[in-house]
């Protein structure tokens, strides 16, 4: 499977990107893929490869741009004429302001009573941090994460750390981990050991309250870094947030029902009916999610379920882009459920995805307002994902799995598109975040479907020449680059996730050619999610590291230490005091249980004076 030498020269027959061939200079695209040219490279360049691409002489370009510096001043001095002669109606300003705002949610969490907190300094493990960091973390917190994942408040941070101490570590952790403050970037490697420690203690306690389930989603949300993805432990631990919101019922609250009691049988506090609704739609959210990019169930499937969130959403308010989101996901579990239990038929295939496209699509339709780039994201992801399902199933019909690569490929297409200009827009003047520190607060599940996005295209059009022509490979060698230099951007040090991700695209790109894939992949039972985990055998393989796991090996009996030649002191010589035959004390307990008057109850005789300790049995 491995070559010496990059595969793509028959893929990519232009050797020039359309920046070098502007400036008319040498390019060495060909030999840098997946990387960009050593040009666009240094100079923060899109390095794309366009055979199309007519260059443009210098004096033509002077020109346009001389345009459109004419046209946009010209605009700005219209619209400071216009607001110097006209004023605003206060009654227009107000609506806009409200209607603005609707949709937006409350501050989630309250810092002001938290400056006013008398300690000056929080501690957990040893490691101590000054409340100005504090309330430097949760402010990142409440801007750039909540919007993700908005299941918090309106709730202050004092009352977070003086009842929820575990919801309060997890999010500092979790921005440290992501988003380090430039005052303390060593904070999570300080923190990360007594955070393990408090976090293994909490997850095994019962009951869990709601606060609890909350750090877990986030915790699923934003993992901590993990060596390999296989130690990741989302999955774990959003079947323990789920089942306690099972537990609780919160699946059963309603948004109109108030605060629900809190039966001492449960032993734990309900809370509000508004916190209720908000934990289980994130319950869901999160585990249809991680499921999804994993290729597992959705934990959360039955009908009845799947009804009750969606009357939820029907009475319950929420940002329009997590309402929209869940809906997405909620069309996604559905069909996916259709999908894995019918009989493997083509014609079915085929028809339950036309069903799934024109349900997504309609969602666009019915809520235009509210929709966004990321929700554009999620819903391209979740075709992508549907798609490569049937794909790589044994029966497909030819001319269906022709259509649906056809499917794949522009949603593929569109995921990195979306990711690659969203990379490059320019961050607002008087936000305190860089580009790449603004990226790394997204969901970890959003680089997930950008990586799949990007092997899907390296599998079925990259690097298999026969299954499309030369302007799809051409689209996905230039998408492909464009999702490399995002990874590889993101990368903080050697290693770490986003590194290694940037490194598999680079060692899948060295393989030969591949035949038509027209089989079932290597790994199987994961849905579309097969070829990505088949991606990264594939390059183990190519590395010459094993791809099955080896058992471990069991002694025999010639490897076993033989007797032990030291003189050791005869235990069993004189009985000690200390010791207690483990009878008696089994007998005594029998004799307490058996004798209690309350088997009475089932005509059994509470006499158990037959069991006397003896020296026999």
């Amino acid at each position: 499977m491995a070559s010496s030498a990059p595969s793509w020269p028959g893929v990519r027959p232009v050797k020039t990107c359309t920046e070098c061939k502007q400036s008319k200079l040498r390019c060495d695209s060909k030999d840098m893929f997946p990387n960009p040219c050593s040009r666009c490279q240094a100079r923060n360049l899109t390095c794309t490869v366009d055979p199309s691409f007519r260059r443009t002489p210098a004096r033509k370009r002077l020109e346009a741009m001389s345009r459109e510096l004419r046209e946009l001043r010209d605009q700005r001095l219209a619209n400071s004429r216009a607001g110097s002669t006209t004023s605003p109606d206060p009654d227009s300003t107000r609506s806009q302001d409200s209607s603005g705002t609707a949709s937006q949610p409350l501050d989630a969490i309250l810092l002001e009573d938290f400056e006013l907190l008398a300690l000056e300094s929080f501690e957990l493990g040893g490691v101590v941090i000054d409340k100005q960091s504090i309330i430097d973390i949760f402010k990142l917190f409440t801007k750039f994460f909540h919007k993700y994942l908005p299941i918090l408040g309106p709730i202050s941070l004092k009352a977070i750390h003086h009842s929820h101490p575990f919801l309060f570590w997890t999010i500092i952790v979790i921005v440290a981990s992501h988003s380090p403050l430039p005052s303390d970037e060593n904070l999570f490697a300080r923190l990360h050991e007594p955070y393990m420690r408090m976090l293994r203690a909490e997850i095994l306690r019962a009951p869990m309250p709601l606060s609890k389930i909350q750090a877990l989603l986030f915790l699923c949300t934003w993992p901590l870094p993990v060596s390999h993805q296989h130690d990741d432990p989302s999955w774990l631990y959003c079947g323990i947030a789920v089942n306690a919101a099972l537990y609780m019922s919160l699946h059963r609250s309603s948004p109109k029902a108030g605060t629900t009691p809190s039966l001492y049988s449960i032993g734990v506090m309900s809370g509000s009916a508004h916190e209720r609704t908000n934990t289980w739609l994130g319950c869901f959210y999160v585990s249809t999610s991680l499921s999804m990019h994993l290729g597992l169930p959705p934990m959360i499937n039955t009908p009845s379920d799947l009804a009750s969130i969606r009357s939820i959403l029907g009475e319950h308010s929420l940002p329009r882009e997590f309402s929209l989101n869940i809906r997405v996901l909620l069309i996604m579990a559905g069909f996916t459920n259709v999908l894995v239990h019918n009989s493997n038929d083509g014609v079915v295939d085929s028809s339950v995805t036309q069903l799934l496209d024109g349900e997504l699509d309609t969602l666009r339709v019915t809520f235009p307002d509210g929709w966004s780039s990321m929700t554009d994201y999620m819903v391209m992801v979740v075709k992508m994902h549907v798609y490569t399902l049937v794909i790589t199933r044994s029966r497909s019909v030819a001319s269906s799995r022709e259509i649906l690569l056809k499917l794949g490929l522009a949603a593929a297409l569109r995921i990195i598109h979306l990711a690659n200009s969203r990379f490059h827009e320019r961050s607002d003047k008087n936000q305190p975040m860089t580009t790449i520190q603004r990226e790394r607060t997204l969901p970890k599940d959003y680089f997930r479907g950008l990586a799949f996005a990007t092997i899907f295209l390296l599998r079925y059009f990259g690097l298999n020449n026969s299954a499309s022509n030369a302007e799809e490979q051409q689209l996905a060698a230039n998408h492909v680059i464009m999702s490399h230099t995002i990874f590889k951007t993101l990368a903080s040090r050697p290693r770490d996730e986003y590194d290694r991700v940037s490194s598999l695209f680079e060692t899948l790109c060295k393989q030969a050619p591949i035949p038509p894939d027209t089989g079932k992949p290597g790994v199987t039972g994961r849905m579309g999610v097969s070829i990505l985990l088949d991606a990264i055998n594939a390059a183990r393989e190519i590395r010459g590291y094993p791809v099955e796991m080896s058992e471990p090996e069991v002694p025999t009996t010639e490897s076993l230490p033989g007797p032990s030649t030291v003189s050791q002191p005869d235990v069993f010589a004189a009985p000690s005091p200390q010791l207690v035959e483990p009878w008696q004390s089994d007998l005594a307990f029998a004799n307490m249980f058996w004798g209690d008057p309350s088997w009475d109850v089932y005509n059994l005789p509470a006499d158990t004076s037959q069991y006397h300790p003896g020296h026999g049995l």
